[in-house]
């Protein structure tokens, strides 16, 4: 479903100079590398879950991925295609940074239904909200939603569009421990391809079928069997 082939994105930094005047007038830039020669493959159906440290490249590959970044070298397809041209398969979660908080939920699911060319709107809003719990708050503003409400209200605007693929960013982050964990229940039923980062050992180790762990933008460690293994202590021990 998903394969990337020797992935590497390399970033301009800007270096920090010497005075005002160095700083505005003559900036100079060095080469920051956040993802180097990455390969790996995701099976239809299956979760991979990708744990690292922040700035170990994971939200730089799901960018890639979503076709919010283009590669410096290296490919990434989905179902043999560029992933760029591939977007209608896919069903993007950046956190809750992609709904509108001065709109309702419902409004929100609408607009991107709509968007989407989605078919008996209504229908499928109704049948998701149920699904998620979150049904009715659907004509609440979202900027009185709480953290997790807001959370389930993302994963609902992904799945509106019935895509193949989940590529979920930390899904849980920051959120109470019930809303999490009926988040990390309910993804598993949804019979998706998923691709979850997270710096959470345990939830990577719930819910993946394989883990990469990735450090300084390259890959550390590949796990093919999470469930039978101590995921903490391998990453602790891979990202030291």
């Amino acid at each position: 479903m998903i394969k990337i082939e020797n992935l590497t994105k390399i970033f301009k930094v800007k270096k920090k100079g010497h005075g005002i005047f160095g700083n505005l007038f003559f900036p100079k830039y060095k080469a920051f590398k956040a993802v180097d020669n990455v390969s790996f493959s995701i099976k239809e159906g299956e979760i991979l879950g990708l744990l690292g440290p922040n700035g170990a490249g994971k939200t730089t590959i799901i960018k890639i991925l979503s076709g919010l970044l283009q590669p410096t070298s290296g490919s990434a397809l989905i179902k043999g295609k560029p992933a760029e041209k591939q977007q209608e398969k896919i069903g993007l979660v950046l956190r809750s940074t992609m709904i509108y908080h001065r709109i309702t939920g419902y409004d929100n699911l609408e607009y991107y239904a709509k968007l989407y060319g989605v078919k008996d709107i209504k229908s499928r809003i109704n049948k998701l909200c149920k699904q998620l719990s979150i049904k009715s708050w659907l004509d609440e503003y979202v900027e009185h939603y709480s953290a997790g409400m807001k959370a389930k209200l993302a994963l609902a605007r992904a799945l509106i569009p019935g895509p193949e693929i989940l590529i979920l960013d930390e899904p849980t982050l920051g959120l109470d421990i019930k809303t999490s964990d009926e988040i990390r229940k309910k993804l598993p039923t949804l019979n998706k391809t998923i691709l979850l980062t997270t710096h959470y050992p345990e939830e990577a180790k719930t819910l993946s079928d394989r883990i990469i762990i990735l450090k300084k933008g390259k890959i550390a460690k590949k796990i093919e069997n999470p469930k039978n293994n101590d995921i903490k202590e391998v990453f602790l021990n891979e990202i030291v």
